[in-house]
């Protein structure tokens, strides 16, 4: 690359966009329509030449545009904002997906007479709402406290995730040469291996790693060690054959979850600026207006099946999910749009050959319309659902209304019991810690396909070793993690088992005993069958390298177990927290599940000696360290009863504490 014509590129462009941006800024109009614009009257295709020397080199800035518009929309994003509104936005963004991705299928192949691959490819870009052009549009219009736009947000985040698995099936498709049920498990199994090892690896380290680098107050450095993260993660998923975008949005997310999250985003905002315009301007010098000509018909046909689809696509969705008639319709409206993953499908697409430049020109047309037509139907959007609701008929309105209503009582009444909490929660981690033991495998078997002789013939030779060890090292907090995950979960299902009469007696304390043993003792096992399967490509020949890795293994067992109960502890803190929908805990859902803390039933017979003692007087916690938590007295439960509270003959307490400290809370209680 001659260094002068990269700067005579880059001079040309940025003074485009800064020229572009005034004169739209002026006019009141999007910028990102005048980006593009800017990129095609640069380009080869409008002026007989193209002003650009090297668009290779453009190209490449145009990604890092990418991964700094997705870094920060992400740094936007709140997972607990996400699991307050999931019930309405994850089936709503399905349903739209879905339906129109066989729209796109249906009008590549009757309409248009392609094949079914790039008719695949158009529905995947037509599929997809734009949520940073949204995102502008929502803020200059003064609307982002409305209560539809947390929807329409949520939705589009929720179709970008979809998106790229999307684009993982299609791209096993066209490698593959058909839609093969292993191609299709390979990439979603990828996808979802890729998806869990950053996102819990990420939420553990790179919030605390901030944090720190937080205290130095220096932006310079909590800049660099964020973008640090930001292009690794972004460099992996590329390597995995993911896109950039995701790498990017999922290390945002990360960050978000960190104290000097307002720092991090004012610093990334202007090279966001700046990149995110190079980015536009490049989508703009593909642009051929002879084509786009050409299929203006397609264009206009592809557009009307966006805006039409997408509107009752999301309004359905949002209405069958309990959302009223007014929300509802300015959610399908708002969504009406496609935007950057267009792009990226189409791009994705010509690269692999799959397809040809008809279907670039289409989805660019077609997103620069729908673009422009936002913010016009967002407007539109008030009135137009004010009229709806005056002109649909009252016994529609009222049927609507009841349905809003029971779809409300449903999801509160539906809510799960505390043994049911407990299942799936222990469930859960438990299977989350074998998906990141074979992450960590997985990760170690592609490292030791790489040659480290230019660095070190000792490490090439011994690169086996060396990794099979890191990767069981790594296995071994996950293992004591499970452990206690999995003795929980036994006690969980034997809670469930034992009918509540019989719910005291001896007999069920051995079921339970012997249930959370019998899970504990299933629990190791699969984690050995796994790590045993997953070793065979990185185990080392040497009898004396697995010896040593044996022996270190089981050194960390034995002299660092209470540290990595402590990490987990804390680890699980992080992760509850991030997923919380409040900032209380439940004192009977703690952290300290970790360490096997759980809860029991304790009746107080005729003989109890505590009774018509207060709690203070007991004073159960200092003298057992478990913890009174409810009374049930005469039907009706004590949440968290107060210290001077008497206990009277058939009282059951609900006891807080692990197995040691219930069974000495229930000597001194009688």
């Amino acid at each position: 690359m001659d260094t002068n014509s990269f700067f005579q590129d880059l001079a040309v462009i940025l003074v485009a966009v800064g020229a572009v941006s005034a004169l739209f800024t002026r006019l009141g109009w999007p910028k990102v329509i005048g980006y593009i614009l800017a990129g095609t009257l640069l380009g080869r295709h409008t002026l007989g030449g193209s002003l650009v020397i090297n668009e290779g080199s453009i190209a490449v800035l145009g990604q890092i545009g990418v991964v700094f518009l997705m870094f920060t929309l992400g740094l936007e994003f709140s997972l607990r904002k996400l699991k307050k509104v999931g019930h309405v936005i994850f089936p709503t963004a399905l349903l739209d997906m879905a339906v129109m991705i066989w729209a796109g299928h249906f009008i590549g192949t009757k309409f248009l007479g392609w094949g079914s691959v790039q008719s695949l490819f158009l529905g995947a870009a037509i599929s997809d709402s734009a949520t940073t052009l949204l995102a502008k549009t929502v803020s200059d219009m003064g609307w982002s406290a409305r209560r539809f736009t947390k929807y329409i947000f949520g939705v589009t985040i929720t179709e970008d995730i979809l998106c790229v698995g999307v684009i993982a099936l299609l791209t096993g498709l066209v490698r593959s040469g058909a839609m093969r049920a292993g191609e299709m498990a390979h990439s979603l199994g990828a996808l979802a291996l890729f998806l869990t090892g950053v996102t819990v690896f990420g939420l553990l380290l790179v919030p605390r790693v901030m944090n720190r680098v937080a205290r130095l107050k220096d932006d310079e450095s909590l800049l660099l060690t964020m973008l640090g993260f930001c292009f690794l993660v972004s460099f992996i998923a590329a390597k995995l054959n993911f896109s950039l975008a995701l790498g990017a949005f999922l290390v945002g997310v990360m960050g978000a979850e960190s104290e000097p999250l307002k720092r991090i985003y004012q610093q990334c905002l202007p090279l966001r600026t700046m990149f995110s315009a190079i980015f536009f301007v490049t989508i703009g010098l593909l642009i051929d207006p002879a084509q786009m000509l050409a299929h203006w018909q397609a264009i206009l046909g592809v557009t009307l099946a966006v805006v039409a689809g997408k509107s009752v696509n999301c309004t359905l969705g949002a209405l069958l999910t309990g959302l009223d008639l007014k929300n509802a319709i300015q959610t399908g409206i708002g969504l009406a749009q496609i935007g950057e993953f267009a792009y990226l499908v189409a791009l994705i697409g010509l690269t692999m050959h799959a397809v040809d430049s008809s279907l670039y020109q289409i989805a660019v047309g077609v997103s620069v319309l729908t673009t422009l037509l936002n913010p016009f139907l967002l407007r539109a959007s008030d009135p137009f659902s004010d009229w709806v609701e005056r002109r649909l008929p009252r016994r529609w309105t009222e049927y609507l209304e009841t349905y809003a209503n029971w779809a409300e009582r449903f999801l509160h009444s539906s809510a799960p019991g505390a043994t049911v909490k407990a299942i799936r929660f222990n469930l859960a981690l438990a299977l989350l810690q074998l998906a990141l033991v074979a992450v960590i495998f997985i990760a170690a078997g592609m490292l030791a396909r790489l040659d480290y002789a230019r660095f070190s013939p000792f490490i090439e030779e011994n690169k086996k070793t060396v990794l099979w060890g890191a990767a069981s090292l790594l296995t071994v907090p996950n293992a004591i993690f499970l452990l206690f995950r999995a003795r929980a979960l036994g006690g969980a299902v034997a809670d469930a088992l034992i009918p509540a009469k019989v719910a005291e007696t001896l007999w069920a304390q051995s079921f339970r005993r012997v249930t959370r043993l019998l899970f504990a003792g299933a629990g190791i096992a699969v984690l050995f069958f796994e790590s045993a399967m997953l070793s065979g490509s990185i185990m080392p020949e040497q009898g004396w390298a697995r010896a040593l890795v044996g022996v270190t293994l089981l050194g960390v067992g034995v002299f660092g177990w209470k540290r990595v109960r402590r990490m987990g502890s804390e680890s699980l803190e992080t992760l509850r927290s991030v997923l919380a929908k409040e900032a209380e805990v439940d004192p009977a859902d703690s952290t300290a599940e970790i360490l096997d803390i759980h809860t029991e039933r304790l009746a107080l017979r005729n003989a109890a000696k505590v009774c018509g003692r207060s709690l203070r007087e007991i004073d159960l916690r200092a003298q057992t360290g478990a913890s009174v938590i409810g009374v049930e007295r005469g039907g009706k439960t004590i949440a968290n009863p107060a210290a001077d509270d008497k206990l009277a003959v058939g009282d059951v307490l609900l006891l807080l504490g692990d197995d040691e400290q219930i069974a000495q809370a229930r000597a001194l209680l009688g």
